[in-house]
């Protein structure tokens, strides 16, 4: 019999699989050798720590950095902190104002409390024992709010006058103006000094200027050019990446400069939703500027983390490194006691247990390390496009076999629509940039491969007649035919990571964007073709206006309460499917399917996806049992619907690049394993179920 499947693309499909293992194989010894995590802490947060527990600042530093903080997030200066730590002295014009109505001398500010002009509305700064941190102040007050607002009024000791607002902005109040107090001042050299001392490395934080300009960012890089051996990375604090909007691309080349090997690396936070980053204007052009030289970082959400326990906190951390690629765990303290330990016994144990989870799944702390391009020295990894070529013209391929089983297209017309198609999409990702077409290619693959899968599945199952076959041989069989269904999904997650492997989607700078198309379009394509195949409209040979015919009927059809039901029950389970896919909105997570999530994390390396182990692969049990037993035709469509959802699960997997092939892979193997057992069970109390119910029946008519 004459294969439904062309040769030349079956060879075609082949041959780019083979370049698609070889890209897959890069991209595990990337990812593998990517294996160092930084432990990093807010030095302010340590400090707030250690004056809440009336200890000594380096006893308390020294402590976490035995416990395995190797890094600690130094941000700018504040007029507020500096007075507080005694770096300076600091005082608004309208309490110098009282203090000289009620006849005090002023202390430091003597020499100019008999000024009648002493302005309520400014901040007066008098120098203390630390000349060096004024001076930066002085520059850092200057760059942030020009000559005409700081004025030097005093000699002996130096001291400024500020024009500007002096009320607090709570902490959490980000987004509003902050006044004079609490305005960033430029990241402090004594701070990275005593930081360095103690043995730790520097992330630097430096805030934008409200209207920045070159001079301002070359402050910024002059002052921790200092510390290049200690500083690992920078991190956008605040709304606004540094040199935001206009002065991105300064910033940029100040970075690639730094002189540390590959220059600066930019620090990305991952959103709390788990999609790409936090929301900083200009991080996205700053991180394609620096050519990817980047990190993920995760840290929990400071709310959130005033709501959870300690032991949630830590099953967070135990997962994100390996799952996400999260290589800087940026950890806060915990600052409300909880259980019978002090805050500082109780943080200590936090942060060693999250150590001793990254060393036990095989990574090393210390200082970052980035996705290094294992042909070329440097830090982007892109592969040549040259080898994307036969993967594109295989995923054309897969498209174009399927268009021929729903079209029944002559071998001739497959081969010349297949290049025609692939001529295109050649010229896009050889002459422009080819994002958006690997995009799309991308997707194709992921819809187009589970469904060629379930259609060889189905030229198995029609090799039977049904009501034949025992139930240990329809188990035995559904096993392996689900192994192979599996193996051939794998093709499509193979050529859909070898597409987008690029230091840009592992990073999550680009991300995957058909997520939900992806579990949609396969089950849409195999509805269409698998009515098709076996001609459910009744329509095969017939014109396309008798097909409008029968279509017009099929509408005109009276519908029963009992179809209705039904009806509203798939539509249900269709939106339930769709809402909880993605990171935002959607169906909300029943409490009971987080236990078991909690549980497979547990027992298991990774946890496979609950629509591909309870919903697809027990379905594709059950369609392989109405196909054995020669069920009706209308329920092995809908049992062999749902065992495509399976199949575009598991390749959906891999849509998650920040994720590592290696842990993709083994979550799809999980997922076989786990969906076998729920696949036999589900028979096995179906098959008894209908024995029982045929029993009662023939008992039932020989009493009547």
């Amino acid at each position: 019999m004459k294969s439904r499947y062309n040769p030349v693309l079956v060879a075609v499909i082949l041959l780019g699989l083979c370049c698609a293992l070889w890209l897959n194989w890069i991209r595990y010894e990337i990812e593998n050798k990517n294996d160092t995590v930084e432990m990093a802490m807010e030095y302010e947060n340590l400090r707030k720590l250690a004056a809440l527990e009336g200890l000594a600042e380096d006893d308390v530093m020294a402590s976490f950095r035995d416990a395995g903080i190797t890094t600690l997030m130094v941000f700018d200066s504040t007029l507020d902190r500096m007075s507080k730590n005694g770096v300076l002295f600091a005082a608004e014009g309208s309490k110098l104002r009282e203090a000289a109505l009620l006849g005090s001398s002023g202390g430091i500010f003597a020499s100019i409390m008999s000024d009648e002009k002493l302005d309520k509305n400014s901040v007066y700064v008098a120098e203390g024992n630390d000349k060096k941190s004024f001076d930066e102040t002085l520059e850092d007050l200057r760059l942030r709010y020009g000559e005409s607002r700081v004025e030097l009024i005093g000699t002996e000791p130096r001291i400024v006058k500020v024009s500007g607002s002096t009320p607090l902005v709570a902490d959490d109040k980000f987004d509003e103006p902050l006044g004079l107090w609490q305005a960033p001042l430029g990241i402090s050299t004594a701070d990275m000094r005593k930081v360095a001392a103690m043995g730790f490395k520097i992330i630097v934080r430096p805030h934008n200027y409200t209207v920045v300009n070159k001079g301002q960012i070359d402050s910024v890089f002059k002052r921790i050019e200092g510390f290049k051996d200690k500083i690992t990375a920078y991190m956008p604090c605040g709304n606004e990446v540094l040199g935001y909007p206009d002065n991105i691309r300064y910033t940029a080349d100040k970075m690639n400069a730094f002189s540390v090997p590959n220059g600066l690396k930019l620090v990305l936070l991952e959103h709390y939703t788990q999609l790409q980053f936090a929301r900083i204007e200009g991080l996205i052009p700053l991180a394609e500027a620096v050519y990817c030289n980047a990190i993920r970082s995760y840290v929990i959400d400071p709310l959130e983390q005033k709501r959870i326990p300690v032991a949630e906190a830590l099953r967070r951390w135990a997962l994100t490194d390996e799952e996400r690629n999260i290589r800087i765990n940026y950890i806060r303290p915990f600052f409300i006691a909880k259980g019978d330990k002090s805050l500082m016994d109780m943080n200590l144990e936090y942060v060693k247990n999250i150590a001793q989870n990254v060393k036990d799944r095989g990574y090393k702390i210390g200082e970052v390390s980035v996705f290094v391009n294992p042909e070329v020295n440097g830090t982007v990894y892109f592969p040549n496009k040259i080898v994307l070529i036969p993967i594109i013209a295989a995923a054309f391929a897969g498209a174009a076999l399927y268009l021929s089983m729903l079209w029944s297209m002559k071998t001739r017309t497959q081969i010349i629509l297949w290049a025609v198609a692939v001529c295109a999409a050649v010229s896009l990702l050889l002459f422009w940039r080819g994002l958006m077409l690997r995009q799309l290619t991308a997707l194709m693959t992921a819809v187009i491969f589970p469904v060629l899968s379930m259609s060889v599945i189905l030229d198995i199952w029609d090799k039977y007649e049904g009501g034949k076959e025992s139930l240990c041989v329809i188990l035995f069989r559904s096993i392996w035919q689900l192994g192979l269904a599996v193996l051939l999904s794998l093709i499509g997650a193979a050529f859909l990571s070898a597409i987008l492997t690029d230091s840009r989607f592992l990073l999550e700078i680009d991300i995957y964007r058909g997520v939900k198309l992806t579990f949609i379009l396969p089950v849409i394509l195999f509805a269409l073709l698998y009515i098709k195949r076996y001609d459910l409209l009744g329509v095969a040979g017939k014109d396309g206006a008798l097909l409008a015919d029968r279509i017009d009927e099929l509408l005109r059809t009276a519908v029963s309460f009992k179809q209705l039901i039904f009806f509203g029950v798939l539509i249900f389970m269709a939106y339930y499917f769709v809402g909880r896919s993605g990171h935002t909105g959607g169906v909300p997570v029943p409490a009971i399917e987080i236990k078991i999530r909690l549980l497979l994390e547990q027992i298991i390396y990774a946890r496979p996806r609950e629509k591909e182990f309870m919903i697809g692969h027990p379905a594709f049990f059950m369609a392989a049992f109405a196909a054995y037993r020669g069920a009706p035709r209308l329920w092995q469509f809908i049992l062999s619907c749902g065992a495509i959802i399976g199949q575009g699960a598991l390749v959906e997997t891999f849509c998650h690049m920040r994720t590592p092939v290696i842990m993709s892979l083994i979550r799809a193997l999980d997922g076989y394993v786990g969906g076998v057992i729920l696949g036999i069970i589900a028979v096995i109390i179906f098959a008894s179920a209908v024995n029982l119910a045929l029993d009662y029946k023939r008992r039932y008519r020989g009493n009547d």
